[in-house]
């Protein structure tokens, strides 16, 4: 059995981009209160009438928005109001990535999954896949679009637990209840002009029960909405581990670190991918997957994603010893 530790490479890409999302939000949420501390300094908003009156400010930057300083601060909620929809948005955005992500890796993998799925193919679908330069990524891709898109969070779930039987769908109730409520929330900002409708009345009525007002959300929405995408995430992800992915991210992983650094030792490829993934990886696993990367010259599906988590790696610390 995967120890829950491990982590595969659709979680490790899912955590980064979570990871840039909530930064950016709190990059925004944290300039906003710089801003108003240092015009209010000093009461350098009551010196001047437009901010492009500041000393150095008459550039585009600030002739894009030329307002009153005491305007430009009444303003930071409104801002923060579309910020904060466009944070909870992201952030479901990114969740919903990684589930067609994590489902195509497990494709990949094992193509035997889908045995009992119904999923159909026409002969020009199968025809068209000949010019693939992997068939096997074709496959993995058109499996996802079948099987799980356009269908709700909570129905995704339940399909790939049935294709990996995972059983997290039993197991996790609650937890897919509550960010059933998000993605929920989420749909109303993009489809309804940040205006609660009427699936957010339903879903969530004790937060959201007057229909077409403004849907109002603050700092504690953004972290909650982060836990639970993360926790949800998680959880997840130690079933695909448990069920699917074994070992097969740390050898895929290893041919990324040796392409991408070439001169690394067996030892140190070894090290980058236990870094990462929090996988056991050896120095003869690593060898393995270089040896195929060279015998083969594969082409890997979604390199650069895979290439990021080692680049921002070797970036955090110094090159593993041999």
């Amino acid at each position: 059995m995967a120890s829950p530790d491990i982590k595969s490479i659709a979680f490790k890409i899912f955590k980064r981009r979570l990871t840039a999302e909530i930064r950016s939000y709190w990059y925004c949420r944290t300039s906003f209160e710089y801003s108003e501390r240092w015009w209010k300094e000093d009461h350098k908003h009551k010196k001047i009438n437009l901010i492009t009156q500041h000393p150095g400010d008459n550039t585009q930057l600030f002739s894009s928005i030329d307002i009153s300083p005491d305007e430009y601060i009444s303003c930071k909620n409104d801002v923060l109001w579309s910020v904060r929809g466009n944070a909870i948005t992201n952030i479901v955005t990114a969740f919903e990535t990684y589930l067609y992500y994590q489902t195509k890796r497990a494709i990949y993998i094992n193509p035997s999954l889908i045995e009992d799925s119904g999923i159909e193919f026409t002969a020009g679908e199968i025809a068209s896949s000949f010019n693939h330069y992997d068939q096997q990524d074709w496959l993995a891709d058109q499996v996802v679009s079948k099987y799980i898109r356009n269908n709700s969070h909570s129905k995704m779930i339940k399909k790939i637990d049935k294709l990996i039987k995972g059983g997290l769908s039993s197991g996790e109730k609650d937890l897919i209840d509550r960010w059933t409520r998000k993605v929920t929330l989420r749909n109303a900002l993009i489809h309804n002009a940040k205006l609660v409708n009427t699936e957010l009345t339903q879903e969530w009525p004790e937060k959201f029960s007057n229909l077409g007002q403004p849907i109002q959300l603050d700092d504690g929405d953004i972290v909650r909405t982060q836990f639970v995408a993360y926790t949800l995430a998680q959880k997840i992800d130690n079933q695909f581990n448990r069920t699917v992915i074994s070992d097969h991210d740390a050898k895929l992983l290893a041919r990324v670190v040796y392409l991408h650094k070439r001169d690394f030792t067996f030892g140190q490829i070894a090290d980058v991918v236990f870094k990462i993934l929090n996988y056991p990886c050896t120095r003869d696993q690593a060898e393995s997957a270089v040896a195929y990367q060279n015998r083969t010259r594969a082409r890997i599906p979604d390199f650069t994603m895979m290439e990021e988590l080692v680049i921002d790696h070797l970036r955090s610390c110094q090159a593993p010893a041999a």
